[in-house]
């Protein structure tokens, strides 16, 4: 078996499914890969009930067939789903990538109907000659191809009566790449980038006004 599944599995089955059995109905979950899985969530949402359902290396493949650990047995309040970016850098086209978004949010809706979602926009990434962007972590990723698809999810989330949440405006320079003090090495995010991003999504985890 590969050892990156061999991961993945032991995650969902020892890790989610024990956790899940002493968590609370009514959190706020968090779902995605890696950039969802390195924030530092309990320290930027102070008083939140947030939990943490995000897989380094994760697809939207991959979160389709984990719905059931990551989110149907916790009944949570809210989703805030970000993914993505590893299709992409797998070379799995926008269409598709979009088309699984959306088949993510209607198995959620259906089995978590009281459960309000929040697409989040995927992140920008860098390829700029800065020393610190590692071509090899980017890989295929580009930013018309991201906000490509951020142009069909905000679609999506009208037709499907959801929240969309742009963070790449945020998150993105001048010059079109993320900014470089949000980001590690092109993709994944620095404390500050963490920062930035939740400075947008703190009023939908907060401020139910933010719901209507």
């Amino acid at each position: 078996m590969n050892p990156i599944y061999k991961f993945y599995k032991k995650t969902i089955e020892n890790v989610f499914t024990h956790l899940n059995a002493v968590a609370k109905p009514g959190s706020v979950v968090f779902l995605g890969d890696s950039i969802t899985d390195f924030f530092r969530l309990n320290e930027f949402f102070p008083g939140a009930y947030v939990i943490n359902r995000g897989i380094s290396g994760d697809t939207t493949d991959g979160v389709l067939n984990r719905l059931n650990e990551s989110v149907y047995q916790l009944s949570p309040s809210k989703v805030f789903l970000l993914i993505g970016t590893n299709d992409l850098g797998n070379n799995k086209t926008v269409e598709y990538t979009a088309g699984n978004i959306r088949k993510i949010i209607s198995e959620i809706k259906k089995n978590c109907p009281q459960t309000k979602i929040y697409l989040q926009s995927v992140y920008p990434v860098s390829r700029s000659k800065d020393r610190k962007i590692k071509k090899f972590i980017v890989r295929k990723r580009n930013n018309a191809d991201i906000s490509r698809l951020n142009d069909m999810l905000k679609i999506i989330a009208d037709e499907m009566g959801i929240t969309y949440i742009d963070v790449y405006s945020r998150l993105v320079d001048e010059s079109g790449n993320i900014r470089t003090d949000y980001t590690v090495e092109g993709l994944h995010l620095t404390i500050q980038g963490y920062g930035a991003v939740a400075e947008v999504l703190r009023p939908y985890i907060y401020d139910p006004e933010c719901d209507q």
